[in-house]
């Protein structure tokens, strides 16, 4: 009887050993990446040839720990999708310890793959933000580009050589402009600004910028400066035009001079004798007698088609 029950006691065994084995050779090589306060959780696609698989992930951080008898929480977002990645933002809110598994669904066989060490949010990555002035304006416009949603900024200014006697100003809004009346001339004005996260206690600096604010022309000059533009404007158009009139011809003399005709073009003229044109007409003129009173008769000639002399007698 003993034997009949291994026969098939050991098909068994041997079919949830096989199948416990492959569930633990699953690795998903999962990290997390926080950049900026913002955590996204990565892994690597299941390897095993599965014809649908899922993920759900799951965070337990110190209060699920010591507080609820070590229970994992589902991310929100995350559950049963199709993706690699995970964002874990909103979920790990607080500077705990969170530990982080993955659980992995082929076919309906599922699996755990937990996060190597455990994550903090203080261990997010700051980047510098970009510092932007605009000394065109008046006040100067100092401007940060960051993708960090709640931050504060400590803007520092001062004058070149005069750093000891700096102004620091604190921006908390976002879009994070500011607008200082700075003074302007030839001194350089300096500008470095820190970045403080307080939810993870992190901080990070701009480089320093010196940069000279040059002085602008005062609103009532304005109209005097437009109108002294327009007049001396007129006035090189006037200058221009008169030297045109007067050193025109000459300049075109200089540019443009007559050449003599060659000779080798009298040589070659014909030699026979040339023939003269006059004004005298070889067409035959017809007289023409008017008939007027008894005391007048004038003779009219013509020559071709127009009126010759005409010769009156009494």
């Amino acid at each position: 009887m003993s034997s009949g029950l291994n026969k098939i006691l050991f098909p068994l065994l041997l079919y949830f050993t096989i199948n416990y084995s492959r569930s633990l050779s699953i690795t998903l090589n999962a990290s997390m990446h926080s950049v900026n306060m913002k955590h996204i959780l990565k892994w690597s696609l299941l390897q095993a040839s599965c014809s649908m698989a899922n993920y759900s992930v799951q965070f337990q951080g110190e209060y699920e720990l010591y507080n609820l008898n070590a229970t994992w929480v589902d991310a929100y977002d995350c559950q049963e999708i199709i993706e690699n990645w995970c964002d874990l933002t909103h979920d790990l809110a607080s500077n705990s310890d969170y530990s982080i598994r993955i659980e992995t669904n082929c076919d309906g066989q599922k699996s755990w793959a937990q996060l190597p060490a455990t994550f903090n949010r203080k261990d997010t990555v700051l980047l510098v933000p970009k510092m932007i002035i605009n000394v065109e304006g008046d006040p100067v416009q100092v401007g940060f580009s960051t993708t960090l949603s709640d931050v504060t900024v400590n803007l520092k200014v001062w004058q070149e050589g005069d750093e000891q006697n700096a102004l620091i100003y604190v921006i908390r809004d976002y879009p994070y402009n500011f607008s200082i009346a700075a003074q302007r001339g030839k001194e350089k004005m300096c500008f470095k600004a820190e970045a403080l996260v307080e939810a993870a206690n992190k901080s990070c600096s701009t480089d320093t910028q010196c940069v000279i604010i040059p002085k602008q022309i005062p609103d009532f000059m304005r109209p005097l400066m437009m109108g002294i533009s327009v007049v001396i404007a007129v006035t090189v158009a006037f200058i221009l035009g008169w030297l045109a009139k007067h050193f025109g011809p000459k300049i075109k003399q200089t540019f443009c001079q007559r050449e003599t005709i060659p000779n080798v073009l009298f040589d070659d003229w014909p030699t026979r004798t040339p023939i003269l044109f006059t004004d005298v007409s070889l067409e035959p003129t017809d007289p023409l007698l008017l008939l007027l009173p008894a005391e007048h008769q004038c003779t009219v000639e013509f020559r071709g088609n127009q009126l010759n002399e005409v010769e009156c007698r009494t």
